[in-house]
């Protein structure tokens, strides 16, 4: 037996062993046959591998096949092709093999295999072939480790389970934190705002009742009232929020009467926009009806219009305007107070936080008010588009449906 040294032949040889090699890998059964000897004899390491005649070959292989049915994926490292006669040679290869049985990979690394190749009328023949893969795992009936692959299988679905009972504890946990804090916002609604309304009643009745004689202590109570009005519209925005960012507030469009929202909101701000003497004008028919959530969109009014007066100078003027366009009303807001920069418009339009700058009449903000608006008015179906310049005043508006009354 003397090695083969001519590449084209080599190369002949090997091509012929792995037109049924590549069709034994692709698990392509009826091609792979036409390539085996009726003679055909296989040997492995396995615990029964071993075949002794051509109806025994394919018995070992139809039940590997079944056993493990997918392609099997490999890489050549060498081969080496010996001549034993004319019409028969002896290949030599080592290659790495990777199957999936039951979704399990495998891999054979240096595998050894010896083929030997027979020419006989209808081309080259495989009748013989030797292999040798790890067998420690193996028992009889098998051609893959299937104790090994189901030993794995299990701890991977103990694994599992494990991990599915500690998601559960979290969720429960979650679920319990979240309860609390549902509670906590109760709590903080009912309690902590109604204190406020007395507060602020309270000292604006002694605002009003000290004479101009006892100044310092009218600018006291002056100031007691502004921290406490400034004190109720954080705690308010906080909880708006805190509940927009969790979803506990939901969108529920209905027909409403604009102008109406409007003197309900301008109302609302009436102390403030009276100590500030600020002009509000409603350039809105008294006709017009919109699609929107009451709650969002008078909370996103009375926001937008505490912030024009608050940065509007005393004797300022707010304008509230609507117009209708495709099906929508577009709403805006227009001040002639102080103005924003452009960072601070940026930062709105990303939906972070600004850090609130002092009013015209040193009130105090937190800078949620806004983020609340822009919170809103998205889930409203729409974005707050603002025109601002500092020192000539801005323009905050938005669009949400138009409501057409049927005849």
């Amino acid at each position: 037996m003397k090695r083969i040294d001519d590449p084209v032949r080599c190369r002949e040889l090997i091509d012929a062993y792995f037109d049924y090699y590549n069709a034994y890998t692709s698990r392509r059964w009826d091609v792979m046959t036409e390539y085996i000897s009726g003679d055909m004899t296989m040997f492995g390491t396995g615990i029964d591998e071993v075949a002794f005649d051509g109806a025994a070959t394919r018995s070992f292989l139809r039940r590997e096949f079944q056993q493990a049915p997918l392609p099997i994926t490999y890489k050549v490292h060498c081969s080496e092709v010996y001549e034993v006669s004319e019409d028969v040679v002896v290949l030599m290869l080592i290659m790495d093999m990777h199957l999936l049985s039951r979704d399990e990979p495998m891999v054979f690394s240096n595998n050894r295999t010896t083929a030997i190749m027979k020419r006989e009328k209808n081309g080259w023949k495989l009748v013989h072939g030797h292999w040798s893969q790890p067998d420690k795992d193996i028992d009889v009936g098998e051609s893959v480790p299937y104790r090994l692959l189901m030993e794995r299988s299990r701890q991977l679905e103990e694994k599992v389970l494990e991990r599915t009972r500690k998601i559960k504890e979290q969720h429960d946990e979650l679920l319990k934190l979240n309860q609390t804090k549902d509670k906590l916002f109760s709590l903080i609604a009912h309690d902590l705002i109604s204190p406020f309304h007395t507060i602020m009643g309270f000292s604006e009745i002694l605002e009003e009742r000290i004479g101009q004689e006892n100044c310092s202590q009218r600018q006291m109570v002056g100031m007691i009232r502004r921290q406490a009005q400034s004190a109720y519209d954080l705690l308010e925005n906080l909880l708006e929020w805190a509940k927009s960012q969790t979803d506990a507030i939901a969108n529920r469009p209905e027909p409403l009467r604009l102008s109406d929202i409007i003197k309900e909101v301008v109302l609302q701000t009436s102390l403030l926009s009276h100590k500030k003497e600020t002009v509000i004008e409603v350039a809105v028919e008294d006709t017009l009806m919109v699609l929107a959530d009451k709650h969002m969109l008078q909370v996103v009014l009375r926001n937008l219009l505490s912030n024009a007066i608050k940065y509007t100078d005393k004797g300022g003027k707010v304008k509230f305007a609507a117009s209708v366009a495709n099906g929508k009303v577009r709403i805006s807001v227009q001040d002639d107070g102080i103005g924003m920069d452009g960072n601070k418009l940026n930062l709105l339009a990303e939906g972070v936080p600004i850090e609130s700058t002092l009013g015209t009449n040193s009130e105090r903000g937190s800078g949620l008010g806004l983020l609340l608006c822009v919170e809103f008015i998205r889930k409203m179906g729409d974005d707050l588009t603002i025109v601002s310049k500092l020192g000539e005043g801005s323009c905050f508006n938005f669009a949400i449906p138009h409501h057409q009354e049927q005849a």
